[in-house]
């Protein structure tokens, strides 16, 4: 399948995309009138895969940035289940590559000058072409960028793809018009801020787009990690490095996969384990400033068994007093607190408004007795299994990810499936541990907690009696009540209602919207036209049949995740 070159044949593929695999959970729903909810739960985990690799086969063939829109979907734990984000996990950030004339242009553009007068040398022949970008081998002529020795510099030179800023608006715009639509059609804002998911995923890729600000990246790291040798962080030249051409020194290594060029090489597998553990441990835990996007094609191995980090362009950063927070959080974990638990993770923003904080405490308290049980340690058991059980949990009770931890979830992850593949036998607390230990040290004293428990513990003597006796005085006189919320029952019935009766117009509209994008690759304008224009008739009397209230235009509903043992 060719790629859409017209913006517009693009915009309309997505819209399409995501209009289609909208209908397809709404008529399965809707299917699910007349047969059993047995059927109706298998027919929905083969559709999320489905769809899942729907979209994967769609990003691959459109590249751009439904690259980078499905690789951040598989981040979102919290908003999709688990069969999505495994199907969107291996997305591969890796495209066809630009012929080098169009790239020359456009990085000659950039200089203002050939690029003859820049690079001594400057390979055809890509080392990497990615979805936004291309990195070409070059050398830098010696009086420009000499090396220690008094050779030309060889140099690294990545150059974004021409008219990759047009594909990207034109992506975002499509995106943009289809979280309008889930608004005005749906309830899903309840469970997924999509103002704030897009924001943010917005604002990602326009970083990823600016080299400048991967070269800072760079050099933050860089700065971080003086004093370890273990790591490589190579060299920006920034007299050849704009906005759109990125300058760093080459460094050769092996790929951190190359299991078998490890063993030639002589590099001890399990030292070079523990060393990517406490590389990301420093920068999470002291530096609060890490690289984000640690996949084998960003990491490689010298024969000395350093580690050489690449691509930039992805960082996350965690605050001090998040940090701090997060300690907290994990005592609160080891000393069974629950409710503590919850109070700290709502204050980081993990809990959605209006989540209701008992039921909360109830699960997470469920859900940590399992794999803390009588007293053994959090990190001892199955780590994977452990973060599968946590991505249920995230989706199927009221969390949110919020911005800064977006890209930590799989980060963490990625670097734990390294590490094991490097090491099976490798220790994760133990690892992480003087990191951990360090931090505690700066921020948590021992006259600080004895303070805090001792508080806690006398305020709850204080307020206990006077609560028993209310509850047990309402209790024999036979007032005490158990209050349920029945508010929305009416009104979900009757928006339900509304939504059945506006479903023939939607299906109308998503049929004949695909119907004119087709028209369009097949070079059949003039019909394309007619039924954009019915498109256009349909829309209107979608928006003038929608009611004026907001919560009247939602359908109640959301793909529930099935239940661990159903899907796999």
């Amino acid at each position: 399948m060719a790629k859409p070159r017209s913006g517009t044949i693009r915009f309309l593929t997505v819209i399409t995309l995501f209009l289609s695999i909208f209908w397809a959970f709404y008529s399965l729903k809707l299917r699910k009138l007349w047969r059993s909810e047995a059927w109706y739960k298998e027919r929905q985990r083969e559709l999320f895969t489905s769809q899942a690799r729907r979209f994967r086969l769609t990003a691959i063939n459109l590249g751009g940035l439904m690259i980078k829109l499905g690789q951040f979907f598989s981040t979102r734990v919290d908003v999709l289940p688990q069969a999505v984000t495994k199907e969107l996990a291996g997305l591969q950030d890796e495209v066809e590559p630009v012929d080098f004339r169009e790239l020359k242009a456009e990085a000659e553009k950039e200089f203002g000058r050939p690029l003859e007068e820049i690079y001594g040398y400057l390979e055809e022949t890509p080392l990497a072409a990615a979805s936004l970008g291309q990195v070409h081998c070059g050398r830098l002529p010696a009086p420009d960028g000499g090396a220690s020795d008094g050779r030309a510099q060889t140099v690294a030179v990545k150059i974004q793809r021409p008219g990759i800023e047009g594909l990207v608006d034109t992506d975002l715009k499509a995106v943009r018009r289809v979280i309008d639509l889930i608004k005005m059609f749906t309830d899903w804002e309840k469970f997924a801020d999509f103002d704030a998911i897009y924001s943010e995923f917005s604002a990602t890729v326009h970083e990823e787009l600016d080299y400048i600000h991967e070269g800072h990246n760079a050099e933050t790291i860089a700065a971080n990690s003086t004093g370890n040798p273990e790591v490589i962080i190579p060299r920006i030249f920034w007299e050849h490095t704009t906005r759109r051409v990125l300058t760093l020194e080459f460094e050769q290594g092996l790929k951190i996969t190359d299991y078998a060029g490890l063993e030639r090489a002589g590099v001890d597998r399990r030292q070079l384990a523990r060393t990517l553990l406490q590389i990301y441990a420093k920068q999470i835990l002291m530096d609060g400033f890490y690289h984000a996007d640690p996949h084998p094609g960003n990491l490689f191995v010298t024969p000395a068994g350093q580690i050489i980090l690449i691509d930039f362009g992805m960082v996350g950063v965690i605050s001090r007093s998040l940090r701090e927070n997060l300690v907290q959080l994990a005592q609160a974990m080891v000393q069974r607190n629950f409710d503590q638990v919850v109070t700290l993770l709502k204050k980081v923003g993990f809990i959605r408004r209006g989540a209701d904080t008992g039921l909360l405490v109830q699960a997470i308290g469920v859900f940590m007795e399992q794999f803390l049980g009588k007293g053994d340690d959090l990190f001892s058991g199955n780590l994977e299994e452990i973060l599968e059980n946590m991505e249920s949990l995230l989706y199927e009770q009221p969390f949110q990810i919020p911005a800064n931890f977006t890209f930590l979830g799989k980060a963490l992850g990625t670097v734990y499936g390294l590490c094991v593949g490097l090491d099976p036998t490798i220790n994760f607390l133990d690892e992480a541990r003087p990191y951990v230990t360090e931090f505690t040290k700066e921020n948590v004293k021992l006259w600080d907690i004895i303070k805090e428990k001792a508080t806690a513990i006398g305020m709850s003597l204080i307020e206990l009696p006077p609560l028993v006796e209310r509850v047990l005085r309402k209790a024999e006189q036979g007032d005490l009540q158990i209050r349920v919320s029945l508010q929305e029952l009416d009104a979900t019935f009757a928006a339900n209602t509304r939504a059945l009766n506006r479903m023939t117009w939607v299906l109308a509209f998503g049929f004949t919207l695909g119907t004119s994008a087709y028209l369009l690759v097949n070079n059949l304008a003039i019909e394309a036209r007619y039924g954009l224009a019915a498109s256009g008739l349909l829309l209107l009397v979608i928006f003038f049949s929608s009611g004026s209230g907001p919560r009247r235009r939602h359908i109640h509903h959301l793909p529930p995740l099935p239940r661990r043992g159903q899907s796999d």
